[in-house]
């Protein structure tokens, strides 16, 4: 029994490892929708394991182990030799298929020993927590494709544990060797600058194709890989987020006469509207220092970056004989910090607030749709509007005109919740777009401004705007065609919206922060997670009900396959919108996550330890009532955790931690009772089956992470946690009419 826990201890260490991993792999090569699709759809690979579990029941573990960790092995030589990123399909094969290997073991061993499912549990939910920390560490020393064969060596002493034959024993040293040796020799390995197929907005493959381009270097770390490249042009370099989002590094950016021929860019407009001396600027999104090398360049004395990614802050700095220390010069204070968070912390004011393409495109490393940040909110932009001076301006640039009006439109909206008319509020706002090029990549500004905008303003900076190739889609006293509707009051802002209904211009809340969603509806690969999981959860649970399964036992393996489903799905349905919650709290995205799960999982393993001082014919009466407040703490919790979050702000990073672990903990604790309780009633009450329910659960978990982002694309991330809530309350009810009904005692 303590071999066995201490087995799923690994297992789910291993598991959860992988999952980051195979995270940080793809969202290189892929788009980070499509990284979310082919992570949730792998996880599927759990309940394949377990269904084979439940028709073999007799396989060797050690056996079993053995093989996964082969598969780990061939996953990363299918990375090493697949080079095209079209091959989705194929991808998804292989990297399912060490899933299938944990997802045996795990459901072998919750079947074998399901009368001690709460301490196997308790073991499964700490070794998770120790997964996600041990990812996160390695990603940081050997990036994110060695720590692969790493974990290949670990199933490999799982499988020491778990056999009796020496099989295992020269298997894990085989593998360590083939680990150790491939570190020295890196002959296995993941190298996507070879690949093909590669996506447009992966920026980083276009540049490349110069002759005269390389990779300089490259670092990996929990929130993104970076890599520095130089092309043709001595003046820059540029350093690229999985692959995608760009971020240059100016030639001697601290000397105007090399940094001189930025003036030219459309993206410096702003800046001539800062003072030119005694200014003050705040860059959200510093980069790797251009917008730095901008505010020097016009004069601003004092300057504040503020950069979330330690990585890119700290690849900037080793290269400070290139850009002349940008982040380091005098009147520069340079802050690692998410940039939402920094601004409701802080009590200074400025002249300009600036934000260039605040976009990193890196997938989030928990099951997340849709990488959003807190930036362009309406409660973002409200803290924005109460740090300016009397004369400042808060600034955007954006991809293109699409992205700036749906800011402008949401400045406005921001602007009327602090008295304003819209009317009055018009006056204040202003947006300008590049006049040629690809509609999609016409770089655009928008201005929000404390005071008024006058004529003479209006009419400088029209003209500074046509001298760099762009226009006044909106400017006061200008041109305000787009909006007359709105300037002659003929229409709200709401009925503005509604009127132009192909793109999707609503202002985005922190509810609901998905501010890159522009076509209405869900997104294209969210839609077919939806779609796909659901699907495979139906064909699932048909197997487990019809396939092998006595007429008079298809009432209780339906009721239990719908308590597990039901849990899988409702505990995604309140995990992912508390990441995003407390991500506003904590700061960087790693740390939400870390917290945030961590959090939630240990207090779960606490509770399942607990719910074992319940006799078994206790739990159809003690189960039901702990399911029901688990569903009144979610629904409290989506009512108070908001205030308590801003109110725990200014408090220092450490003590907000802390806090956030006092407030999940104890949720956590009420959600880890249910799953181990439900194996114990499983283990006497349908014993064939208990590997089954256990994939149930698994696979109803990618229904729980697809629809709680579906839920908060539609309606907001509070949305999806009373979702989750009204499951606990259908699982409350299912196990109080079920249980009572099948032999416990």
């Amino acid at each position: 029994m303590r071999r066995a826990a201490l087995a799923l201890f690994g297992l789910s260490a291993v598991g959860l490892a992988y999952e980051v991993l195979l995270t940080r792999l793809f969202s290189v090569i892929l788009q980070y929708h499509y990284v979310f699709l082919i992570v949730s759809l792998s996880i599927a690979g759990l309940s394949l394991g377990a269904a084979l579990a439940t028709l073999r029941r007799k396989a060797a573990p050690g056996n079993v182990a053995v093989l996964t960790s082969a598969l780990f092995i061939g996953v990363a030589i299918a990375v090493t030799v697949i080079r095209s990123a079209e091959a989705t399909a194929l991808l998804l094969l292989v990297s399912l298929m060490p899933f299938a290997g944990t997802g045996y073991l795990n459901a072998l061993i919750f079947a074998r020993y399901a009368g001690r499912s709460a301490m196997l549990y308790a073991a499964d939910l700490f070794g998770a927590v120790a997964g996600l920390v041990l990812s996160l560490l390695l990603i940081g020393q050997f990036g994110a494709f060695q720590p692969l064969l790493l974990l290949a060596a670990a199933v490999a002493l799982i499988a020491v544990a778990l056999s009796r034959g020496r099989f295992a024993a020269v298997w894990f040293f085989f593998v360590a060797a083939l680990a150790v040796a491939n570190s020295a020799t890196g002959i296995i390995g993941f190298r996507p600058e070879t690949y093909s197929g590669v996506a447009p907005d992966k920026t980083m493959f276009q540049a490349l194709a110069n002759p005269d381009a390389a990779i300089l270097e490259t670092r990996w770390d929990p929130f993104a890989r970076l890599d520095l490249v130089m092309t043709g042009d001595a003046t820059a370099r540029y350093v690229f987020t999985d692959a995608g989002a760009g971020s240059v590094m100016v030639a001697n950016g601290a000397d105007p006469a090399a940094a001189g021929w930025l003036r030219g860019d459309l993206a410096y407009l702003p800046f001539l509207l800062a003072p030119d001396s005694d200014g003050s600027a705040l860059i959200l999104g510093a980069g790797a220092g251009r917008d730095v090398a901008m505010a020097r360049l016009r004069g601003i004395e004092r300057i504040t970056a503020v950069e979330i990614n330690p990585t890119l802050v700290a690849l900037t700095r080793d290269h400070d004989a290139y850009t002349g220390g940008i982040f380091d010069l005098p009147g520069v204070e340079t802050v690692i910090a998410d940039a939402r968070t920094y601004m409701e912390r802080s009590d200074a004011t400025y002249d300009l607030i600036y934000a260039n393409l605040v976009y990193s495109q890196a997938a989030a490393p928990a099951t997340s749709a849709l990488a959003e940040n807190y930036v362009f909110t309406r409660e973002a932009l409200r803290s924005y509007w109460r740090h300016l001076t009397d004369d400042g301006r808060i600034a955007f640039v954006t991809h293109h005109g699409i992205e700036g009006m749906r800011l402008l439109l949401g400045a406005l909206d921001m602007l009327e919740r602090e008295g304003m008319t819209i009317q009055q509020a018009l006056n204040h706002v202003a947006l300008i777009s590049l006049r040629e090029g690809d509609p999609q990549a016409r770089t655009s500004v928008v201005v929000i401004s404390r005071q008024p905008w006058t004529a003479p303003e209006a009419s400088r900076f029209a003209a500074e705007a046509h001298a760099r190739g762009a226009g006044a889609l909106y400017l006061p006293l200008y041109n305000v065609v787009g909006l007359d509707p709105l300037a002659q009051g003929a229409r709200t802002l709401d009925e503005y919206i509604a009127a132009n209904s192909d793109f999707n211009l609503t202002p985005v809340t922190d509810d609901r922060p998905f501010f890159y969603q522009f076509r209405p509806g869900l997104p294209p690969a969210l839609a077919d997670l939806m779609v796909a999981s659901l699907a495979l959860l139906f064909i699932y649970l048909s197997w487990l009900v019809f396939f092998f399964v006595r007429q008079q036992d298809h009432w209780k393996r339906a009721s239990l396959g719908a308590y597990f489903s039901l849990l899988g799905a409702a505990y995604l349905l309140v995990e992912i919108p508390l990441i995003q919650k407390f991500q506003l709290l904590l700061e960087q995205p790693v740390l939400a996550l870390l917290t945030v799960i961590g959090g939630l999982l240990a207090g779960s393993a606490l509770g399942s330890l607990f719910s074992n001082r319940f006799a078994l014919r206790r739990l159809p009466r003690a189960i039901p009532l702990a399911a029901l407040a688990v569903a009144v703490a979610v629904v409290l919790a989506s009512i108070v955790y908001t205030p308590l979050i801003h109110a725990a702000l200014p408090l220092p990073l450490g003590a907000r931690v802390v806090t956030a672990v006092l407030m999940l903990a104890p949720l956590g604790f009420l959600m880890g009772m249910m799953f181990p309780s439900g194996l114990r009633v499983a283990g006497v009450a349908d014993e064939r089956g208990v590997a089954a329910f256990w994939g149930a659960n698994a696979i109803a978990s990618v229904v729980g992470s697809a629809g709680a982002m579906a839920l908060a694309v539609n309606s907001g991330f509070t949305a999806a946690l009373l979702a989750g809530a009204a499951l606990y309350l259908l699982v409350a009810a299912l196990s109080a009419t079920s249980w009572k009904r099948m032999a416990l005692a």
